[in-house]
């Protein structure tokens, strides 16, 4: 257990511990987000517009982020805009329509350029040999702490309603995120060696901002073809994704006939599965081949959107949650492991800001991570409303078969290094 647990030390011990601190606030409030807009007088389309505006303006200041980060180095980006990110929650805390919710989530994501930086962090601080279950553990342990967040969101919701719950979460949660912001910056450890001192004067930032574009989409013609095969792949399967990312609660409510404590149980029953299945799950990601094991997942993934439109009942949901959880565990510390062994380490942070690809939870959602990754979360996002307008069991059907026809891509074009980049 010592060899296994041996990276969680320093900067991701620091990590882990404030995701497990993070997710006891921000699992309360983005499983109940779809039914939010929705109850501030939001239409369907409005959530996928709030959704896209989002992933949009994450992209305006992704590349300097990646610029930064591989520059003057990780920590001060990823403290400073943790606090940054706190405080656009206090939008959404102090308003009631979802026009306002749109312009906290828009700032909210316009800071987040800080991803890049804390992306490479991990990777930088966990060994070749150990990144199944060091990605892993350190999305499992956090869910661990954040296991019971949904249940108590919807009780909250269904005791205070819906209002009075929602804002009180997210004043919380700046609270809590300033606090998270000043323990990282306090503890975290740089890993860029010799790292440069940048210009952020009102006059230099401009320049500094044409500079991280010229950088970020320079370093492309360093990157090894096949982490362009890989990015591709994952970023066409965030898109697929992001068609129901933010419907599964919806269609949960408005056909199966779901309340706001039996979502809040279904993503019990999830957490649970992810925490007791992670770890195991990561150690298998390291021993065997990563591409087999996500391609198979993909696969599997498959049949089980499929079914998500099967279910008539509480019992189903939770049922195929549990399965679909079980998937997500060994699918995403796979494509993470993949894009770590393939990325070099000096110019981790401007790739994963440019083709970072990204990664896909069934039954939560998918993230997109650099420029490429997240215009396919904006466009699938943007789209999403409308295709469940027209048809509320389209969003799934077209990803069951993007999921099945990129499993088999996955397994044959995707080219794992036999040497891993440290």
């Amino acid at each position: 257990m010592k060899q296994i647990f041996g990276f969680m030390k320093g900067n991701v011990l620091v990590m882990t511990i404030c995701e497990c601190v993070w997710r006891t606030t921000i699992d309360i409030i983005w499983p109940f987000l779809s039914l939010y807009v929705l109850f501030l007088g939001g239409s369907y389309e409005a959530i996928g517009i709030i959704m896209a505006t989002g992933n949009f303006a994450s992209l305006i200041l992704y590349p300097l982020g990646g610029y930064i980060a591989d520059y003057q180095g990780r920590i001060k980006l990823i403290g400073y805009m943790t606090f940054a990110y706190g405080s656009t929650f206090l939008i959404p805390a102090f308003t009631n329509s979802w026009e306002w919710l749109g312009v906290g989530m828009f700032f909210q994501s316009l800071v987040t350029f800080y991803f890049p930086a804390r992306q490479a962090l991990i990777a930088d601080s966990i060994p070749p040999e150990q990144r199944g279950i060091g990605f892993a553990a350190t999305m499992v342990i956090p869910s661990a702490f954040g296991i019971g967040a949904p249940y108590i969101g919807g009780w909250l919701i269904e005791r205070f309603g819906m209002s009075m719950a929602m804002h009180g979460l997210y004043l919380s949660g700046f609270f809590i995120a300033s606090a998270i912001a000043m323990f990282r910056l306090k503890y975290l450890k740089e890993t860029v060696a010799n790292p440069k001192t940048l210009d952020f004067t009102v006059t230099g930032i401009p320049d500094l901002i044409v500079k991280a574009y010229r950088s970020v989409f320079g370093v492309l013609s360093d990157v090894p073809k096949r982490l362009y095969t890989l990015s591709f792949l994952v970023s066409g399967m965030v898109f697929f994704a992001s068609l129901s990312s933010s419907f599964w609660i919806v269609r949960a409510q408005e056909v199966i006939g779901l309340g706001y404590q039996d979502w809040g149980k279904v993503m019990l029953v999830s957490g649970i599965v992810s925490v007791i299945m992670g770890i195991p799950a990561g150690i298998i990601v390291d021993r065997f081949s990563k591409k087999m094991i996500a391609g198979a997942c993909l696969l599997l993934g498959s049949v089980q959107c499929y079914l998500f439109l099967r279910c008539t009942t509480f019992t189903h949901v939770v049922l195929l949650a549990a399965f679909t959880t079980l998937t997500n565990t060994f699918m995403n510390p796979a494509f993470q492991s993949l894009f770590a062994d393939m990325t070099p380490r000096d110019i981790r942070g401007r790739v994963l800001a440019s083709i970072g690809g990204g990664g896909i939870w069934l039954m939560r959602g998918a993230y997109g991570s650099g420029v490429l990754g997240k215009s396919m979360q904006t466009l699938g996002t943007f789209l999403s409303g409308y295709v469940y307008r027209y048809n509320n069991d389209l969003p799934w059907i077209i990803l069951s078969g993007a999921l099945a026809l990129f499993g088999v891509l996955f397994i044959i074009l995707v080219d794992e290094p036999k040497v891993a980049e440290i």
